[in-house]
């Protein structure tokens, strides 16, 4: 299922530029609504689980291929993405998932069935996720540490650490990440290790979904050159969903044996949320670079961030409800947990510098 978005033939392009920053901020904020801080411990405690095996997997490949990493802007960009952004949509869906695992199950269950108020509620899931992180499932876990960080990492790669013309860069990093060539610098030698480790000890169910996500990462790199290159993009969206989609099946992968087709298709409209935010903020920025994209031309307004924003949280409930965890109570908690987690990367994403 792909991304719902207008055709491109019925957006008309903005005849004025966009207000500025900090109206655009403060309008997101509006329509995304407070959060509820009585469901923060269950937000802590995934993002707990996600940056201890960030440690665990991710710092020594660091350590081995880019210890000058350590202590820059991008180590810190790493492990914000890695864990607070990226994680969380695998983590959730595993919570959600229609065939989770058996203690997930006993954990979601009793969620569901206890009359607990959301405080007590979001303790009790801050107390599964550590006991789950440290003592089962050690391998859905390292997926989910590696492939998180490897999304971060191609996309700085692609970005800044290749100094060939865009055409040449994407068959480069192919390469890299294939095996195909050595790799020659430390932010293609860390994306390697990162593809050999993912690749590393996979079972054959998960082998196969991690080749599928592989093909849509290749994807991805290929769409992302055709935008370096000028190349018009039929949808009139500037190649970015193929992004969504690559983002979402690599982060798919290590849930994959436990999800639906709704999970896939709610993973995938966080991802348009997240990309259709991030080019929002971002605005002054591209508008000034070579590269169009859909909020500079026009084909993404307020009005898409808004109807993104409730595709996802329409999604998760929808989620939940299909799992069989059905109690309105419960619903509502998971629902609010999703929305503080997104609501702090929103503001992670609106104090980025717009420079």
């Amino acid at each position: 299922m792909s991304p719902t978005v207008p055709p491109a033939s019925e957006r008309v392009p903005a005849a004025e530029p966009l207000p500025p920053r900090a109206e655009r901020v403060a309008a997101v904020r509006a329509l995304m609504g407070e959060p509820d801080p009585a469901v923060r411990h269950l937000a802590l405690g995934i993002r707990a689980t996600a940056r201890r095996h960030f440690d665990r997997h991710v710092v020594p490949l660091v350590d081995a291929t880019w210890p000058a990493l350590h202590g820059t802007a991008f180590a810190e960009k790493l492990r914000i993405g890695a864990c607070d952004l990226y994680a969380s949509a695998p983590y959730t869906a595993l919570l959600c998932a229609p065939r989770r695992p058996a203690l997930v199950r006993v954990v979601t269950g009793a969620g569901n069935l206890l009359p607990l108020p959301r405080p007590a509620l979001a303790l009790l899931g801050r107390g599964a996720m550590e006991l789950l992180g440290r003592l089962a499932y050690p391998q859905t876990h390292r997926s989910i540490a590696l492939v998180s960080a490897f999304i971060v990492v191609v996309d700085h790669a692609l970005d800044h650490c290749m100094p060939d013309p865009p055409a040449l860069r994407g068959p480069r990093l192919e390469a890299v990440i294939a095996g195909r060539s050595a790799p020659d610098s430390p932010a293609l030698a860390l994306t390697r290790a990162l593809a050999v480790a993912m690749a590393d000890g996979l079972d054959r169910d998960d082998r196969a979904a991690f080749e599928r996500a592989m093909e849509h990462v290749t994807g991805w790199i290929r769409a992302e050159v055709r935008a370096m290159c000028g190349e018009p993009d039929p949808t009139g969206l500037g190649h970015r969903l193929a992004g969504v989609e690559g983002t979402i099946e690599g982060l798919l992968f290590p849930v994959a044996r436990y999800a639906s087709e709704g999970t896939r298709a709610w993973m995938v409209d966080v991802s348009l949320f997240v990309q259709v935010l991030d080019d929002w903020f971002d605005y002054e920025v591209d508008a000034r670079s070579d590269r169009a994209t859909p909020v500079t031309t026009g084909a993404w307004t307020l009005a898409d961030v808004d109807a993104a924003w409730r595709r996802t949280t329409a999604g998760i409930e929808a989620l939940v409800r299909a799992s069989g965890l059905a109690s309105p109570r419960y619903v509502r908690f998971v629902r609010e947990a999703y929305v503080l987690m997104m609501h702090e990367v929103m503001v992670a994403m609106a104090e980025r510098p717009d420079a």
